[in-house]
């Protein structure tokens, strides 16, 4: 097994090692959150003694040494897959809050960092479907994107499709998404990717989503699209809309300007041309109908 330099790094491997998510995981150790876990994974703290016994209790297959030092091998030897019944589990909190969410599913490269996962149109069906069986995410083999703006939290990279989000997202366009762990702090009519147990829709959000809410409108930029309305209960996961990699770049602004000034000035032009031709035709048809009553008399 390839060596982890930190402890952050070693604790990635062993929750991809037991197919465990970061939020899983956190449940495992008796945490409500997974910020303190993430912060972990992300090097920003390294755990303390207590949290390096939490996780050896929790995974008795571990090496403490490999753990904490990083020398040896991971698992104990002999190395054996342990069983699901084997692992100590911590009961979960008998009253967990219901606003904090996470990510079913840590994406992790070769080197033990978060990668952020490609999520194509074709893909949506099988991506939805592994909230329930996480270890599905490895065999679809995603594509994962390595970009060093969007970082320090989980993301995902969503493919657009329809025209709902018109003029602001086209189909094909790709967004980079955040997790949102607590939906309290929606941000009012922001871009995000929700995704429920039957379908993935970029939509907007017009207020924050509350403990007591039972439903939950999503907008759309085109017009054309009613507001839709998805029970809370069927929401698996929000994800805002950070960046969009696009083929469609808007024209010059200056220039289209300068355009619309020349047609409109074409049009002036054209304009005045226009009446003093009909101003010439009516003067000729005055003087011919006052010749014609000069004759007739």
């Amino acid at each position: 097994m390839k060596a982890q330099k930190q402890i952050g790094d070693r604790l990635s491997a062993i929750i991809e090692h037991y197919g465990d998510s970061v939020y899983g995981a956190a449940k495992k150790l008796g945490h409500d959150r997974p910020t303190k876990l993430y912060n972990f994974i992300g090097h920003k703290f390294k755990p303390g003694f207590d949290t390096l016994v939490e996780v050896l209790q929790t995974y008795p297959e571990v090496e403490p040494g490999w753990l904490v030092l990083g020398e040896g091998e991971m698992l104990k030897q002999p190395a054996t897959e342990p069983a699901p019944a084997a692992r100590k589990e911590r009961p979960a909190a008998t009253s967990p809050l219901r606003h904090l969410h996470a990510p079913a599913v840590v994406t992790l490269n070769a080197a033990g960092e978060e990668g952020i996962m490609l999520v194509p149109t074709p893909a949506e069906a099988g991506y939805m479907l592994a909230r329930e069986k996480p270890a599905l995410l490895k065999e679809m083999g995603l594509e994962l994107l390595g970009l060093p703006q969007f970082s320090g939290k989980s993301h995902r990279a969503f493919m657009v499709e329809g025209s709902s989000m018109e003029p602001t997202l086209w189909t094909s366009d790709v967004v980079i998404s955040r997790c949102v762990d607590d939906w309290r702090m929606v941000k009012p009519r922001h871009v995000y990717v929700v995704v429920t147990d039957e379908s993935l829709m970029v939509k907007r959000i017009p207020r924050p989503i509350g403990d007591q809410d039972e439903e939950v409108e999503l907008l759309s930029d085109n017009s054309f699209f009613s507001p839709h309305i998805i029970p809370r209960e069927s929401i698996g996961e929000i994800w805002e809309v950070r960046g969009v990699l696009t083929t469609r770049v808007p024209a010059n602004r200056e220039e289209a300007f300068e355009r619309v000034a020349g047609l409109l000035e074409v049009m002036v032009r054209d304009s005045a041309d226009v009446r003093g031709r009909l101003l010439d035709m009516m003067e000729r048809l005055e003087t011919s109908s006052a010749e014609t009553q000069l004759r007739l008399r």
